[in-house]
């Protein structure tokens, strides 16, 4: 099966929906966000750059699932939701959704996804246009789910809540999650040394240049716990529970789900922000999974809409 992605970015998406579908493109803004990251990863699947550039009448008919990952400041807490609520609208980041949304009317395809933060789903957050968004899907033909879930039920190795908007040709059995307790700071970096082998004492000696800037700056910091599980990673920001220094960037991206040996390009000040802002791998290839199995099965739709939240595991929601 073909699928087809936008506003990639550095390619986490891509890497687990790789492992179900082959993907044919990437349609991008322009300039094309982290795009040699991509590149140095994928280096066979062309960027087309520009809404006014994506070659639609080429793929039309041909693919089988659109993935989607556009911005997702108009609604986080870092972004456009300090500026209260409704400020979304005038945001011109949210003609990234509709671009993408346009697809499933221009390509054809036989299901899509659009992930973004929780609070795109608020009743003061974008929940007017996700609810116009499933109304134009369910009058194509598509049967539309609202999948709110922590990546940790995956596979990844910390918890990371996210809202994914679906459209499936059939119906989408969202089965197959994992609910066991996160693995612990600890335990993640004692795996993460076992994969990565000699290599780590490169990332030992440059954390020890970080000590004293860390002595003298603490804003935006926070020290991970050992025997705690990873909290959402949103860029560089975390110390090493037992040593002063920041993560090093293979560290930050083996904690969200990437393999050791995948390439970053650019200053390494961003590479936080190229991991913080991708759909984590693990997540990429749960969704890829459910859509393929959904096409394959081709069961009737049972359903025009339906919301399934697993922000929890269903055992903490009892308890509640």
């Amino acid at each position: 099966m073909k699928a087809l992605g936008t506003y990639i970015f550095a390619g986490g998406f891509t890497l687990g929906v790789s492992k179900h579908f082959n993907v044919e493109a990437h349609f991008e803004g322009k300039p094309a966000a982290y795009k040699k990251t991509f590149q140095a990863n994928f280096p066979k699947i062309p960027i087309y750059e520009g809404v006014e550039n994506w070659p639609r009448k080429k793929y039309k008919n041909k693919i089988d699932f659109v993935y989607c990952n556009p911005p997702c400041a108009p609604w986080s807490n870092l972004g456009g939701a300090q500026k209260g609520a409704g400020a979304w609208r005038n945001d011109p980041r949210i003609k990234c959704w509709r671009d993408s949304f346009n697809l499933l009317k221009e390509l054809k395809p036989k299901a899509i996804a659009i992930e973004s933060v929780p609070r795109v789903y608020s009743k003061n957050g974008g929940r007017p246009m996700i609810m116009e968004l499933s109304e134009e899907a369910n009058k194509l033909g598509y049967q539309v789910t609202h999948l709110l879930i922590d990546g940790g039920f995956t596979g990844l190795n910390h918890s990371r809540k996210r809202f994914f908007f679906i459209a499936t040709k059939y119906n989408l059995n969202t089965s197959g999650l994992n609910f066991q307790p996160l693995p612990t700071a600890g335990e993640v970096l004692s795996s993460f040394k076992k994969e990565y082998g000699k290599d780590i004492g490169y990332l030992m000696r440059l954390g020890k240049n970080e000590i004293p800037y860390l002595k003298h700056c603490k804003f935006m910091k926070w020290r991970l716990k050992s025997d705690a599980h990873i909290p959402v990673i949103a860029g560089g920001f975390y110390i090493h529970p037992t040593e002063d220094r920041l993560f090093g960037h293979k560290e930050l991206a083996y904690m969200a789900g990437y393999p050791v040996d995948y390439k970053w390009e650019g200053p390494s000040s961003s590479i936080g922000s190229q991991i913080a802002r991708g759909v984590m791998p693990p997540v990429a290839e749960y969704v890829a999974r459910v859509i393929k199995n959904s096409i394959t099965d081709k069961k009737e739709k049972e359903e025009k809409l339906q919301i399934i939240d697993y922000r929890k595991a269903p055992e903490q929601e009892a308890l509640l």
